[in-house]
């Protein structure tokens, strides 16, 4: 049986575009248990952001969780192997709690993770991805870009112990660069590092007329590896002609304790927060036992059903109601030959009114159809 377009909501028409695009990439797909043990997420819980995991204990006395990442899930059960890349995509629910009303959330979410031998082309091949999932959500979108590295490489000029580093970075995220400034000067950082610092907090723009300006705030060799290796992919998508809405923004950072390079994030129009996360994350892959690099993002899915766009004036394209004693065989064949002709029916024993359609028949008890 084919599924008609006009049946699927705009999240369900997206989800499978976005699977569709993963597949043609090369990319095999993920399939997990709702259910991991929840001792992984303890010991990563500041990569799941929660310490709200909901949790239950198996008849064989196992704890388990009920997952709030699929991440963590596919390091699990990935197994390297030299000079190979594994590339994998995935549909999953996860389970995470809303802040506003502290209630369990399911979340759809559509992503990818490449693991291994990471080099800059699989980069490039990430964010293009990231980058057409946007436009597959909408036309009007931009993907925010900064990297972890260069950020590293600023904390280690400034010399500041793991306490004012945190402040650092916390401010850094909400783009305060009065308070950033006023950090630095009562912990006794250099006025040069600290001018670094607030410049690094007002950078903000089109990735292909930043970089330059990024350039000149390099003061060590952590900062200038890491903003050679960003330039050098803002140039190779700029060249594939998808560098036209990504912005250099130091606001996106990530927990430094997992994340290693460029980390980004995906907007669209009609949403007030990101719909795209994704970063280079070889730190995480490591603290879980594993050898490589990794760099990956999600879509969160359950969000395009606020971008729906289907709005439907009616229920049914024809309301088909019958006449006492009309054969149930004559109503059931004039719906069929109705369906045949591309059309839905609701079949009502009368009209009452609650129902919106295109127009109405009502089978007589010879089983002929008039107009109701």
């Amino acid at each position: 049986m084919t599924v008609k377009d006009d049946i699927l909501k705009t999240e369900e028409k997206i989800t499978l575009a976005l699977r569709s695009l993963y597949h043609e990439s090369g990319y095999t797909p993920f399939k997990m248990s709702r259910f991991e043990e929840y001792d992984m997420y303890v010991r990563n819980k500041n990569f799941v952001g929660s310490g709200n995991i909901v949790t239950f204990t198996d008849l064989g006395g196992r704890l388990l969780a009920l997952k709030p990442d699929v991440t963590l899930s596919i390091i699990k059960n990935y197994k390297k192997a030299d000079g190979a890349v594994s590339k994998v995509y995935y549909n999953e629910n996860v389970y995470r709690p809303d802040r506003a009303t502290h209630e369990i959330k399911e979340i759809m979410q559509s992503g990818i993770e490449c693991m291994g031998e990471i080099g800059p082309l699989d980069e490039c091949e990430v964010l293009s991805l990231a980058i057409k999932s946007l436009q597959t959500v909408s036309e009007n979108y931009i993907l925010d870009i900064s990297s972890v590295g260069i950020v590293k490489g600023l904390i280690s000029a400034a010399g500041v112990d793991s306490d004012v580093e945190k402040k650092m970075i916390s401010l850094l995220c909400d783009k305060n660069s009065a308070a950033l400034s006023s950090l630095c000067n009562e912990n006794g950082v250099g006025s040069a590092v600290t001018d670094v610092a607030v410049k690094l907090c007002d950078l903000s723009g089109k990735a292909t007329d930043k970089i330059s300006d990024l350039e000149k705030l390099c003061i060590n060799r952590e900062m200038m590896e890491a903003t050679e290796g960003l330039k050098n992919l803002i140039i190779a998508l700029d060249e594939c002609d998808m560098a036209d809405r990504i912005f250099l923004d130091f606001s996106i950072i990530g927990d430094t304790k997992y994340y290693n390079g460029v980390v980004f994030r995906g907007y669209v129009d009609s949403l007030p927060k990101s719909i795209l996360a994704g970063g280079r994350y070889d730190n995480l892959l490591r603290g879980m036992g594993k050898s490589g690099g990794a760099i990956g993002f999600a879509v969160y899915c359950d969000m395009l059903e606020r971008i729906d766009t289907t709005n439907k004036s009616y229920d049914c394209d024809v309301l088909l109601t019958y006449e006492e004693g009309a054969s149930y065989c004559d109503i059931m064949k004039i719906a069929d030959s109705l369906k045949a002709e591309g059309k839905s029916v609701n079949i009502q024993k009368n009209n009452t009114g609650a129902l919106r359609y295109k127009e109405t028949l009502c089978v007589l008890k010879g089983g002929k159809p008039q107009n109701g």
